[in-house]
């Protein structure tokens, strides 16, 4: 092996470690001093098209019923509570049981 592909040796230092000039690759950068193109997305692009709640609730029913579809109603009560819970929504129970049965209809 060359002296060039051969990881470097550890240094002198207290703790017996390589120094930082040994180290090779993972640079970081200093994410202030880079300058964005008006073209770039340089944040993520979240609810870029506004929903409803009629729309989240059906988005739900429809990831559920792919999830659970098909056990208890009271199982599947219990994953739409959480659910709808998780993204904000409050539903009341007889809505709630709708919505498991209408998972189980399909």
């Amino acid at each position: 092996m060359s002296d060039e592909t051969r990881a470097p040796e550890p240094s002198a230092g207290t703790d017996g470690g390589a120094s930082p000039a040994d180290s090779v690759g993972g640079a970081l950068h200093d994410e202030s001093k880079r300058v964005s193109r008006p073209d770039e997305q340089s944040e993520p692009k979240m609810d870029t098209h506004p929903t409803d709640d009629e729309a989240r609730i059906a988005g739900v029913v429809v990831q559920t019923r792919a999830d659970v579809g098909g056990k208890s109603d009271e199982r599947v009560a219990d994953v739409l509570r959480q659910r709808f819970a998780d993204i904000g929504l409050e539903l009341g129970d007889d809505r709630i049981r709708a919505l498991a049965a209408e998972v189980n209809a399909s």
